[in-house]
């Protein structure tokens, strides 16, 4: 390839790229592509050389690659600019960089799914369970895209969630093998379309299906931020999440379906002596709005009778989700009542009965499973058909103290940092508000006299 010495700055890629010039508008015509040629320079020895050569660069869906066309012809590499360009928006980068890079795309190797996680979870910032969660979402998407369980059918299907005898265990090992190149701005996209796709007509099942996809897509793209790529040392390929819209599908507004007192009366006649584990993690959970595991991991300590309060703070066995989560809960006097009446009878220094804490878990563990899953179903008896039946208590709780003292009220007792959360998610309009007009029947009268 010839090079030419030169002691002239010459343009950049980048402002070549910018220039409109006289060339007609439109990317389907080869004189669009004429003034969007640059030639490559390079320094040595202080002295600046440009190559003769042209060359063209290309950005689509947040992804930019250079392409020498081979050729010293403005017009021949307008031709192939055109062809590379039009390929590339048919068939994604992947392909593209296949047919016109292949020496690239050979040369790189990229890392598997399995050597990111692994790499993920020795340097980066979070915490094994929130890797945990990410991974599982990331993990389904690539199985999705591979293709893993297209050939399993019945039993052998189902045998990635026995986490018993080792099923789930063979199934992650077969998907963390796929390279991580399987993921591209192009095949997430395709994915969430099929992930959709798969919904029937149903808006509301369409709609849930949206939400789960951005669920996925969210948590995933989470693992690919600045932050955790900045201490990788593994190959990667370009973020595949640049270019990819999560397009908001909006807020699963919460509607209570019951009624909160006749719900506390029914605990009280049926739970309360016969259950009084459950009775009490009703309670914690309605009267204070807590979060599962803050009521779960829970200590006597952090109650303060004589203040009447729930002290959520930071201790040897919770980490709080939020900083905002750390927070004082204010409780009524029945709730303090109870909660006192528990005390008197516990010899274990944490609130609700149950087995050891496991600090190290990586997964959702709960000290009081038993009692967690019993008074779920009592509350499907109830009537509760929310997905999160416990969860609909701390809703519960958060509409009824937005409707007595305000959403800033509601956004405190609840421990969230955005007051948008607390608007959107977790209140329910609790009480009648109605238009009334009062009509002036003399003033009827008077017009059906006129008339």
């Amino acid at each position: 390839m010839r090079q030419t010495g030169t002691d002239q700055n010459s343009k950049s890629g980048q402002e070549v790229a910018k220039q409109s010039g006289q060339a007609l508008s439109t990317r389907f015509h080869v004189e669009f592509w004429k003034n969007r040629l640059y030639q490559k320079t390079f320094t040595r020895n202080g002295k600046k050389y440009k190559i003769n050569e042209y060359s063209i660069r290309l950005q689509h869906l947040g992804r930019r690659e250079s392409f020498a066309l081979g050729t010293i012809n403005a017009h021949a590499g307008a031709i192939k600019a055109k062809e590379i360009a039009g390929y590339l928006e048919s068939n994604g980068w992947e392909l593209t960089l296949a047919k016109y890079k292949p020496d690239q795309v050979s040369n790189e190797k990229i890392c598997t799914l399995g050597e990111f996680l692994a790499n993920v979870r020795q340097s980066s910032h979070l915490k094994l369970m929130t890797v945990r969660r990410y991974e599982v979402k990331l993990r389904r998407i690539v199985a999705d895209l591979a293709g893993v369980d297209n050939e399993a059918k019945g039993k052998a299907k189902r045998a990635k969630y026995d986490y018993v005898n080792g099923g789930q265990k063979e199934w992650a090992a077969k998907v963390d093998a796929q390279n991580l190149s399987i993921l591209t701005p192009e095949s997430i996209n395709r994915w969430r379309n099929e992930y959709i796709a798969r919904s029937n007509t149903d808006p509301i099942v369409r709609k849930s299906a949206e939400r789960s996809a951005v669920s996925y897509l969210r948590n995933a793209k989470a693992l690919f931020s600045k932050d955790i790529l900045a201490t990788l040392n593994v190959n990667l390929p370009p973020n595949p999440f640049n270019g990819v819209r999560l397009k908001d599908p909006g807020s699963p507004r919460y509607h209570s379906e019951i009624d909160p007192v006749w719900l506390v009366n029914s605990a009280e006649s049926e739970l309360k002596d016969k259950f009084p584990q459950l009775y009490l993690a009703l309670s914690l959970c309605l009267w204070g709005g807590l979060r599962r595991r803050e009521a779960d991991l829970l200590t006597w300590a952090q109650l303060d009778f004589e203040n009447g309060q729930i002290h959520i703070r930071r201790t040897i066995y919770f980490e709080p989700k939020t900083e905002e989560s750390q927070r004082d809960i204010d409780l009524p006097i029945e709730a303090i009542t109870i909660l006192r009446k528990f005390r008197e009878g516990s010899v274990s220094e944490f609130v609700l009965e149950g087995s050891e804490p496991r600090l190290n878990a990586t997964y959702d563990y709960y000290r009081a499973d038993n009692t967690w899953r019993a008074l779920n179903t009592w509350l499907r008896n109830k009537g509760v058909t929310q997905y999160k039946a416990i969860h609909m208590l701390r809703k519960e709780s958060g509409s009824l103290m937005a409707t007595q003292f305000g959403i800033e009220a509601a956004r405190q007792h609840l421990g969230h940092r955005d007051i948008r959360t607390t608007s959107s998610h977790y209140v329910s309009k609790k009480v009648r508000r109605e238009i009334s007009l009062t009509v002036d029947k003399s003033f009827i009268n008077t017009i059906d006299s006129v008339v």
